[in-house]
């Protein structure tokens, strides 16, 4: 094995140099033996090479096929992928990267490439998330929802965190610790100027759109790929929900048997407001509000592009996007409304609305008293009553 000559990377964003931002290297038995990297460059830069640290100590320089998602709004910094084709004859665990063709890289550290010995899936379904930011403090949205992915089948719910508030850090180890919670540390701000908005209008100062979001949407895809038999992408505020069937494994095993060659499963969403009539909230002591009171539902309107998220069998998918799939192999289907849709929670609606321009619909009601439970110990636990 190589000699390491230089330290490993452990941060999830590394500076190659101001226009390039490397997140991770995954092994990509996919398209021949190559490694793709999920990494974050400025639409200017067009040539990067791949450095490969040979067990023999010989260190071989590989252009990179640098790929950008087409997603990337109007910013100009946005989600690429490098790939780099494996030399013959050289066995390696780690990579570096250089600007230049050479294999004296002009950045300090190996990145270890991921994936190159997939273990077996030990979940049925991960959801990732991304990205918390604003110092979130939804606490009781945030164990809610926690919850709720648990009882519908979650095995692992993976967020990436750039900015929180200490309630919600309490909350974030309690999960890491009960082995539920992955979290990655997203600090984009460090290195650049992001927005709250998803496109880019003239005058804006932000390099990059909505905290990087498509980036860990990309990259939790690759951490899990051969962790988890399906992936879930979706907001902290929206839940995949059942209507005919009760949890994920049912709904999955149902429509897998009606469509045994889909790769990409589209849900539809439905946004749902708080009810005036909402009951007393008994976790009022805690910052946030409970989706149980969520029961005014916004009529969809057919004449307009209704936004979806997914759930997909990760090895068959390549590169995502935030509402589709823009590389995968296999087939996509829209579920109806009937099964399953997306639940997707707003605080507050429109001033020129109100409850009469909405349809009540309690969907949540039926897990009322397992969520309550379990929420009720959460919160016992890390908010007590004094």
């Amino acid at each position: 094995m190589t000699k390491l000559e230089l330290p490993i990377a452990t941060d999830t964003i590394t500076a190659l140099d101001n226009l390039t931002f490397i997140i991770a290297p995954y092994y990509e038995p996919r398209l021949g033996q190559s490694v793709r990297v999920i990494a974050i460059i400025h639409i200017s830069m067009k040539e990067l090479y791949c450095i490969f640290h040979c067990f023999t100590n010989q260190k071989v320089s590989v252009r990179a096929e640098i790929t950008f998602h087409r997603d990337n709004f109007g910013f100009p910094y946005g989600t690429a992928e490098l790939i780099c084709v494996e030399p013959s004859g050289c066995d390696y665990t780690y990579i570096s990267f250089s600007s230049i063709n050479s294999t004296n890289t002009n950045q300090n550290l190996l990145f270890i490439v991921r994936n190159h010995q997939p273990q077996p899936i030990t979940s049925n379904f991960t959801i990732c998330i991304s990205t918390l930011y604003g110092n979130y403090n939804n606490v009781l949205q945030l164990v809610q929802s926690v919850e709720m992915y648990k009882i519908l089948g979650a095995s692992t719910v993976t967020i990436y965190n750039t900015s929180c508030s200490p309630d919600v850090d309490k909350v974030l180890r309690h999960y890491i610790d009960e082995g539920t919670l992955d979290v990655v540390q997203w600090p984009i701000d460090r290195y650049l100027q992001t927005s709250k908005k998803w496109k880019y209008t003239p005058g804006l100062t932000a390099e990059i759109g909505y905290f990087g979001q498509l980036t860990t949407l990309n990259d939790c895809l690759y951490r899990n790929m051969y962790k988890s038999k399906f992936i879930l992408l979706n907001d902290i505020d929206e839940i995949i929900l059942p209507v005919t069937d009760w949890d994920w494994p049912s709904m999955m095993e149902n429509l897998q048997k009606q469509f045994p060659d889909i790769s990409v499963f589209r849900f539809e969403a439905h946004v749902f407001f708080t009810s005036d009539s909402s009951n007393m909230n008994i976790w009022s002591h805690v910052p946030g509000f409970s989706i149980l009171h969520h029961t005014l539902r916004k009529p969809i309107n057919r004449q307009m592009h209704n936004p979806q998220k997914l759930i997909v069998n990760p090895r068959n998918v390549f590169q995502t996007s935030v509402h589709y799939i823009t590389k995968f192999t296999g087939k996509s289907t829209d579920v109806s409304h009937d099964v399953a849709i997306i639940v997707h929670y707003k605080d507050r609606w429109r001033r020129d609305n109100t409850s009469k321009d909405f349809i009540h619909d309690d969907i949540l009601q039926k897990y009322n008293m397992s969520l309550v439970s379990s929420v009720n110990t959460v919160i016992q636990k890390l908010f007590p009553l004094r």
